[in-house]
C-alpha cells in the first residue's frame, strides 16, 4: 500500500511563520545596521559605530537592576553602614565621571568575590568582595573601573555585537516552534544575567582600568590602590582561589600586563591621595566579624544540597549565633526544617527571615509555599505575589497556579501555569505538566492532531498526533463515519498511550463508505512525563 495523505482537521497555511518571521527581521537588522550613526564616546573621546541609544541604556538598567541583584542574594541588609558607605564612595566617582548618569551602587549579600555594572550606572559589589579589600582606596579603584565600564557603554556594545547572532538564533528558534507547546517548553536567558556576565574585551578592560583610575584620582583618591587591588589579583590567580576564579576573575581576568599598565599609569597621576585604611577597617569591622556565620552558612547550604540535614542545622545554628540579624541564614533554616516535614517550624523562621529582611524574594517565595500547605490560601497568594514583584520565578508562578487550580479557578491556573512552563527548569516542567493536564481536561482537542485516510482494503485509516511533550494515556476518538446512503454511524476507538509528540496509525476496520469522515477527540484520562 502506498504511503496514504492524510485529510488534516485544520487546512495547512501557505508557508511557514518562521519564513514570513525571517523574511522580516534579517531586513530590519541590515537596516538598522544601515542607518546606525558613528557617536562619540563620552569616556574616550573617540568616534564609534553605536546601535544602542542612551534611553535604551537608562531604561534595560532601570528594569534589569532589582532582578539582577534579587537573582544573586539579595540587598546586604545586616550590616547598614556597610551600604551606607559603599554609596558615599560610588557617588564621589561617579561625581568626577564623564557621563553623568543615574548611578546607584548596591552591596549585594553573596559570598562570591564580584562586582559588575548594568547599563545606565547600575553597579553592585558582593559581600564577598569587600572582606577581601583593604582601603577605601580599593573600593574606589573597584567602582571606578564599574563607573566606566557603564559610562564608556561597555555593556551596551558587548550586547550590540551580539545583536545579529541573537537574531540568528531566534530565527532558528522560531523554525522549531512548531505549536504552542513547542514555545513554551523553553525560556530564554534572563537579561540581567546577559547583561552582568558579559565579558568585556580586552580594550575595555584596558579602558576601565586606566579611566577608573583617572576617576578616583579625581575624586581625592590615591591611585596606587588601583595598583594594589591588581596585586592582589594577580596573586590570587595564580593562587587558584575557587571563589575569586567563579566571580570577579570570570568576567574581569587580571594579569600581569595589566598589573604593569595600571603601575605605570598611576606615576602619571597626582599622588598623595585618600588610602583609606583605617577608616575601611573601621565600617568593615563588623562585617569582618560575622565572617565566620558566613562560612558556616555557605557550609551548611553545601551540607542540605548534599542532604546531610543534622550537619546543615549545626552549622546554620552556629551561623546565627554568630549574626543573629542575617536574614538568610534564617531562610536556610526554614528549608532545613521543610526538608523534615516541620511545617510550623519553617514558618516561624521564614518569617524572622522576612522580619529581617523584607525585600528578598526567596524567604517571600517560601513563606508562600508553607501557607499554602498550611491552608492558608489568602496569606500564600499575598507572599507569592510579593515575590514575584522582587523576581519572576517558575516556582511562584507554579505555585499561585496550584493554588488556583486548588480554589477552581482552572482559567487563571492555566494562565499560571503557562507562564511558569516558560522556565526549562524542574519547576517550569513540573508546570507544564499541570498546564497539559488541565487542558486535556477543558480542551482536550488541542492536544491531539488528527487525519484520516482510507486504506487499500477500503477502511479508515486514523493517524493521531500527539502535540505536547508530554506522554498522554487513554485517548479516546470518536469517529464518525458517512456510509453511501447518506447515514452516520459513530465509532469509539481508545488509543492506550501517545508518545510525547510522535504519532500513531490506527486501522478502524471500518469501511470508508462515502468517504466523509468526521474526528473528535472526547477525552484524554491522564497526562504523564
Amino acid at each position: 500500500m502506498r504511503n496514504p495523505q492524510y485529510h488534516q482537521a485544520r487546512t495547512p497555511h501557505d508557508s511557514h511563520p518562521a519564513t514570513a518571521r525571517a523574511r522580516i527581521l534579517l531586513p530590519a537588522l541590515i537596516l538598522l545596521a544601515c542607518v546606525s550613526s558613528c557617536t562619540t564616546n563620552p569616556v574616550t573621546g573617540k568616534n564609534e559605530l553605536s546601535l544602542v541609544s542612551e534611553n535604551w541604556e537608562l531604561k534595560t538598567g532601570a528594569q534589569q537592576y532589582v532582578p539582577a541583584r534579587q537573582s544573586q542574594g539579595g540587598d546586604y541588609v545586616a550590616d547598614p553602614q556597610v551600604q551606607a558607605y559603599v554609596q558615599e564612595v560610588g557617588n564621589k566617582i561617579a561625581k568626577v565621571s564623564d557621563r553623568q548618569l543615574p548611578y546607584e551602587f548596591h552591596v549585594i549579600n553573596n559570598s562570591t568575590p564580584n562586582a559588575w555594572a548594568l547599563p545606565g550606572g547600575k553597579i553592585a559589589i558582593n559581600r564577598g568582595l569587600l572582606t577581601e579589600l583593604g582601603s577605601e582606596a580599593e573600593l574606589a579603584a573597584v567602582l571606578g573601573h564599574e563607573v566606566v565600564h557603564a559610562a564608556a557603554k561597555h555593556s551596551a556594545q558587548a550586547i550590540q555585537r551580539g545583536t545579529l547572532l541573537q537574531a540568528a538564533v531566534l530565527v532558528a528558534g522560531i523554525a522549531t516552534a512548531d505549536s504552542e507547546y513547542g514555545q513554551v517548553a523553553s525560556m530564554g536567558a534572563n537579561a540581567s544575567a546577559v547583561l552582568f556576565n558579559a565579558k568585556y574585551g580586552r580594550d575595555a578592560e584596558r579602558q576601565s582600568d586606566i579611566f577608573g583610575m583617572n576617576y578616583m584620582s579625581r575624586a581625592g583618591y590615591d591611585p596606587q590602590g588601583a595598583v594594589d587591588l591588581q596585586q592582589t589579583f594577580v596573586e590570587l590567580k595564580d593562587g587558584q582561589k575557587s571563589d575569586f576564579l567563579r566571580g570577579l576573575f570570570a568576567s574581569h581576568p587580571p594579569s600581569q600586563e595589566r598589573l604593569a599598565a595600571n603601575r605605570a599609569h598611576a606615576s602619571t597621576l597626582p599622588g598623595g591621595g585618600v588610602s583609606g585604611q583605617a577608616r575601611y577597617r573601621a565600617v568593615m569591622a563588623g562585617l569582618e566579624r560575622s565572617q565566620p556565620a558566613y562560612d558556616a552558612y555557605d557550609e551548611a547550604r553545601q551540607a542540605m544540597a548534599d542532604n546531610r540535614l543534622t550537619a546543615a542545622r549545626q552549622l546554620v545554628n552556629q551561623a546565627i549565633k554568630g549574626e543573629p540579624e542575617e536574614s538568610h541564614f534564617f531562610a536556610l533554616l526554614g528549608d532545613i526544617e521543610l526538608a523534615q516535614n516541620d511545617v510550623a517550624k519553617a514558618d516561624r523562621a521564614f518569617d524572622r527571615a522576612i522580619a529581617l529582611n523584607p525585600d528578598f524574594f526567596y524567604t517571600r517565595l517560601r513563606s508562600g509555599v508553607v501557607n499554602e500547605q498550611r491552608g492558608r490560601l489568602g496569606e500564600a497568594k499575598q507572599q507569592l505575589n510579593r515575590s514575584l514583584a522582587l523576581l519572576q520565578t517558575a516556582q511562584a508562578y507554579g505555585a499561585l497556579g496550584a493554588i488556583a487550580e486548588r480554589e477552581g479557578n482552572l482559567q487563571q491556573a492555566e494562565a499560571l501555569y503557562a507562564k511558569a512552563a516558560n522556565d526549562t527548569g524542574a519547576a517550569g516542567q513540573t508546570a507544564l505538566t499541570s498546564l497539559i493536564s488541565l487542558r486535556s481536561q477543558s480542551r482536550p482537542q488541542s492536544l491531539v492532531g488528527l487525519g484520516w485516510n482510507v486504506s487499500a482494503q477500503g477502511t479508515v485509516l486514523v493517524q493521531a498526533a500527539n502535540k505536547t511533550p508530554r506522554t498522554l494515556r487513554g485517548v479516546n476518538v470518536q469517529i464518525r463515519v458517512v456510509d453511501g446512503q447518506g447515514r452516520g454511524r459513530n465509532f469509539n476507538q481508545r488509543i492506550a498511550s501517545l508518545p510525547p509528540n510522535q504519532a500513531q496509525q490506527l486501522d478502524t476496520r471500518l469501511p470508508a463508505g462515502s468517504g466523509q469522515v468526521q474526528l473528535n477527540v472526547v477525552s484524554i484520562e491522564s497526562v504523564g512525563r
